[in-house]
């Protein structure tokens, strides 16, 4: 895939989960919720819940795109610092799959409230497998946001593009660095989302990039 249509589809598929996520999903992201009221609203919107992590999966899906596109065209391959920034990648989406598919069977045991004695043990297993979701979130967002921001310096310093159009990325990244030691905060993770969309429209929104070795064109 061509880097300008990898932007185009990671900013969409950002933009949409982000959206969703904000505007469907908002009692699970941005409130303080008690654990038997949110087990009540995850069950009445179960196939709600699971399209924001399919969403969310197609989004890291677009983000992994995105960087082995720009590291296809601009990054030398034969670099050791490549190569990390490969590995980096994958161990991040690996890390941010898992949560997200954990977090979308969060709420998916609806027979263990089939009494009212069952409450309790549900309440038990949601605060454990939420803590599972959220810790390997975290550690993937640590490795993701490291990962992107130390590809947005490197195409800096290889003078491949213009300072400008990599610090929306960065700045995605940073605060994507910060997951681990804020979360089940997630408000820095909206601003990162936005910054994102923005490097994503910065890069797909125009009909050429410059070439990674001009000397040769």
């Amino acid at each position: 895939m061509k880097l300008i249509r990898a932007a185009r589809l990671a900013g969409i598929a950002a933009l949409a989960a982000g959206v969703y996520s904000l505007l469907v999903l908002r009692p699970f992201y941005l409130e303080s919720v008690q654990a038997h009221e949110a087990s009540r609203l995850a069950l009445d919107s179960i196939w709600q819940w699971r399209l924001g992590g399919w969403l969310w999966l197609l989004a890291i899906f677009a983000w992994m795109i995105l960087l082995v596109a720009l590291k296809h065209y601009y990054s030398p391959v034969h670099r050791i610092s490549s190569m990390l920034q490969s590995g980096l990648v994958v161990v991040a989406a690996t890390l941010l799959i898992i949560s997200v598919l954990t977090g979308m069977n969060l709420f998916g045991l609806t027979e263990i409230l089939s009494d009212g004695q069952s409450v309790a043990r549900f309440d038990i297993f949601l605060n454990l497998v939420e803590h599972f979701a959220l810790t390997f979130l975290g550690a993937g967002l640590l490795m993701g946001g490291g990962v992107t921001t130390w590809i947005c310096i490197d195409l800096v310093i290889l003078d491949k593009l213009p300072t400008s159009w990599m610090v929306p990325g960065a700045v995605a990244g940073v605060l994507s660095l910060l997951s681990p030691f804020v979360l089940p905060v997630l408000m820095h993770l909206l601003v990162a989302n936005l910054a994102y969309f923005v490097w994503c429209s910065i890069l797909g929104l125009r009909v050429s990039l410059p070439a990674a070795y001009p000397d040769f064109d």
